[in-house]
């Protein structure tokens, strides 16, 4: 059973994050990839606060530089 609060930042990630997600063609990991950090960076946090966006620009932003940027 899913708890309605991380179901609902979850779709705020994803909806929310979308455009910037598809705005970047050089990106060169999947929407769920980020998905997946950026939650990974909310549970950091003791799923404390609604950062959404902050997270998510923060998992791209990581996951470039381990690529050792674009």
């Amino acid at each position: 059973m899913s708890n309605p609060k991380i179901q609902d930042s979850l779709n705020v990630i994803s909806s929310t994050q979308e455009e910037s997600f598809n705005k970047d063609p050089e990106c060169t990991f999947s929407e769920d990839e980020i998905r997946t950090r950026a939650y990974q960076i909310y549970e950091s946090r003791d799923r404390n606060g609604n950062h959404a966006g902050e997270d998510w620009v923060q998992a791209q932003t990581e996951l470039t530089e381990m690529l050792g940027g674009k």
